[in-house]
């Protein structure tokens, strides 16, 4: 009797960022009285330009994070993700509310201020535009002459 041939595991999609080892390192870190929660990718949408981007969310129901599929980027930091999932995790400790308590929790992730910066310069990426299109457009106009002093008079009281 001859032995089945094993079966070949599926092949798992290439990814640039391995989410279970960022989630285990903020989880180990900063929520380690806390089990551990699954971290996924979110789905891709085919859309190309974009008014505003979720980058992450917490389903209190399944007790899952989701990452939006866009940050399995080379061009997008570790720290930049690691800094969305300790976020989503503290919805899951603290709640839905952004409040000032939150506020302080999240200043605690070590990379909370370069995260900070780095969506001010990149979020045009992630929407979809160039930084020229989000900037308010400078159109040339000439400035009206500047009118001649005219002589002014002081009153005292």
């Amino acid at each position: 009797m001859m032995a089945m041939p094993r079966a070949f595991p599926l092949p798992v999609p290439e990814t640039t960022h391995h989410l279970d080892s960022l989630a285990g390192e903020v989880h180990r870190t900063y929520f380690y009285k806390y089990p551990p929660l699954p971290v996924r990718w979110g789905n891709q949408i085919g859309r190309k330009k974009r008014r505003s981007i979720r980058l992450g969310s917490y389903n209190h129901v399944t007790c899952e994070i989701r990452i939006h599929p866009l940050l399995n980027s080379p061009n997008i930091p570790s720290y930049f993700i690691q800094s969305i999932i300790h976020h989503e995790y503290l919805h899951h400790v603290l709640g839905a509310n952004h409040n000032r308590r939150f506020h302080a929790a999240e200043r605690q992730f070590r990379y909370h201020r370069e995260s900070k910066e780095w969506i001010r310069r990149n979020l045009f990426i992630l929407l979809g535009r160039r930084k020229s299109e989000l900037e308010p457009p400078t159109s040339v106009v000439e400035k009206p002459p500047a009118p001649k002093p005219l002589a002014q008079m002081a009153l005292f009281w």
